[in-house]
């Protein structure tokens, strides 16, 4: 069941966390294929009632971001098996359209084609959707036979849920499931060689860690092309805050804050040391996450969380994830508990009747909460329900998102302006690369 999935890099406004690269011609297929458990057992999780009481019915059509052969996919399709068999009143139809799902929505409705459910991206939906998305508050706030006995809400990451409202005005508008962020992956066997004992907190820990490292004949940090902005992005970040770091995607002027080439100096003193991949200027994606682990030379790097997933298949068995946020910085305005973080989401469309809402909204809720472990474990990835056992890999991961309160987009804000971002993202591998000085970089990222 183990997939790579291979992350797209530009995604509008927050976590492309949430979306992936490989796309995939357009499949159907029911959710009625295998069971997994009992009858017995599958109607105690699974089956429900409209609000009238009566037996949950509906037609629905799900349409869904995953390709059809991913291990999401088929996780769907089981959660779907199991659901209709306990309420036999409800089909589910399923359109696996790969990450063009979130483009092909909004034009198949437009032409009239009936679509009852559909998944993206957190930042997709708000982006693409919003107009067409039901509001599912009422939903979040019943109880369910998966939910034991709670509110739905109180079952799920309040991280998640929250990131749900915030994101429409309040509204609930579509239900949070395989949770993702960004953070520093690093190889925990070469800090335990390197007796770091202790993830970096402050930025003067995370240097005098790469001094270790690199003393040991370790490389400490890499990127490449599709994640060149982080290193910088964040030390912005928390250095000037997230409004501030806008500023600098949008407007040419605003490189000319002094702060901005602290932060750069910064970055350049790390090249000097040699802390960067020799070959950091010229590494282009997938070959720093390949290298990190194939080798098993380098110690950092920023990523997302479905990094160890993405690299499963070439990862030693004896290869050890950790991961930790980006540190303070001094005089910065932001902490550790600032970061990128999201989740893909179940949305339903506005138009879907009363009885398919129901149907819909009791088959997204049983997938985020009764299937939520088996959907974790069959895809490598983080549950979303409050109880849920993370993988080993991101046992680290998860100390870290539960306490990111503050949102940072996708790679932070530097990468907010599609006309500014490329610009951005080469003057950073070259102050990484060190073949540019700090000064310079602020002169060649801001000539936009």
């Amino acid at each position: 069941m183990k997939k790579v999935l291979a992350v797209a890099l530009s995604v509008t406004m927050g976590l492309s966390l949430m979306a992936c690269s490989n796309n995939s011609s357009s499949k159907s297929s029911t959710g009625a294929e295998k069971a997994s458990s009992t009858a017995s057992t599958v109607k105690s999780k699974t089956s429900s009632t409209a609000e009238n009481g009566t037996e949950l019915k509906g037609d629905i059509e799900y349409w869904s971001s995953w390709s059809e052969t991913e291990a999401q996919a088929l996780a769907l399709r089981e959660a779907a098996d199991e659901f209709t068999k306990a309420n036999p009143g409800v089909k589910i139809n399923f359109t696996f359209n790969g990450r063009d799902n979130r483009n092909l929505v909004g034009s198949a409705v437009a032409a009239g084609t009936k679509i009852t459910m559909m998944d993206a991206n957190a930042d997709n939906i708000k982006s693409m959707w919003s107009d067409m998305t039901m509001d599912l508050t009422p939903f979040f706030e019943k109880t369910y036979a998966s939910t034991d006995g709670k509110k739905y809400v109180d079952r799920i990451m309040p991280s998640m849920s929250g990131l749900s409202a915030s994101l429409f005005d309040g509204k609930y508008s579509y239900f949070p499931y395989a949770p993702q962020a960004f953070m520093i992956f690093c190889n925990k066997n070469i800090f335990d060689e390197c007796g770091i004992t202790k993830y970096p907190e402050t930025w003067a820990e995370l240097m005098d860690a790469c001094e270790k490292i690199k003393a040991k004949g370790y490389i400490p940090v890499t990127t490449d092309n599709g994640y060149a902005t982080s290193w910088v992005g964040y030390y912005l970040s928390r250095l000037l805050g997230n409004e501030e770091v806008e500023k600098l995607s949008n407007d040419p002027k605003a490189w000319s804050n002094p702060k901005v080439l602290e932060a750069a100096k910064a970055i350049e003193e790390m090249a000097k040391k040699g802390y960067f991949d020799p070959v950091i200027e010229t590494n282009t994606y997938p070959n720093a996450q390949q290298s990190m682990v194939i080798n098993e030379k380098i110690a950092m790097y920023i990523n997302g969380t479905w990094l160890p997933n993405e690299v499963s298949e070439s990862t030693p068995e004896n290869f050890k994830w950790g991961s930790f946020a980006f540190p303070t910085v001094e005089g910065g305005v932001d902490d550790q508990t600032a970061g990128c973080y999201s989740s893909y989401g179940i949305a339903i469309n506005k138009t879907a009747t009363a009885e398919e809402a129901e149907a819909a909204a009791a088959f997204g809720v049983y997938v985020t909460t009764a299937f939520d472990q088996k959907f974790s474990d069959s895809a490598n990835a983080i549950p979303v329900s409050v109880d849920g056992v993370w993988p080993d890999s991101l046992k680290d991961a998860q100390q870290v998102m539960a306490k990111y309160t503050k949102r940072y987009p996708s790679q932070t804000s530097l990468i907010l302006n599609s006309n500014s971002k490329q610009i951005i993202a080469d003057a950073c591998l070259k102050l990484m690369g060190g073949s540019i000085t700090a000064e310079k970089f602020v002169e060649m990222a801001s000539k936009f």
